[in-house]
């Protein structure tokens, strides 16, 4: 990994986000896949900083180069979450969903089951999708 991003990840790992994203502000020209990585990393910096807004723009433009990347859509996606924007948060996960399998989402999609199950999603057409996905995913017990 380039010595740039690897020195972000270092500080991500332990935490340092700030540091982190103002490393990876500062790294250009890069390959194809290490700019995937570094809009990857400063996306997950800003979703853990509680930067929802800027973590969403981020990924939104890593899924614009890379629309099969799970772990950006997932940033996406906990990142509606946390503005407790619930429908475009189940917007993000139908739409990754729809045209991908799903590796990361598999539990995320076990709890929307669970959710489901439990009365707090009762829209019958976003129920109907989730269980689709969960069928085509192998997640329906």
């Amino acid at each position: 990994m380039i010595d740039g991003l690897q020195k972000a990840k270092n500080l991500m790992d332990n935490g340092q986000y700030m540091p982190a994203v103002e490393i990876l502000q500062n790294i250009s020209k890069l390959s194809t896949k290490s700019e995937s990585y570094r809009l990857l990393f400063m996306s997950n910096c800003w979703y853990k900083l509680g930067e929802y807004q800027w973590a969403i723009d981020i990924a939104d433009n890593l899924l614009q180069r890379d629309k099969h990347n799970e772990l950006a859509s997932q940033i996406k996606y906990l990142s509606y979450c946390g503005l407790k924007d619930f429908d475009k948060a189940l917007e993000e996960i139908i739409r990754f969903l729809s045209f991908n399998e799903a590796d990361v989402y598999k539990i995320t999609l076990e709890e929307l089951l669970a959710d489901i199950k439990n009365g707090f999603i009762n829209e019958q057409a976003i129920i109907s999708k989730i269980k689709g996905l969960a069928l085509k995913n192998n997640c329906l017990k």
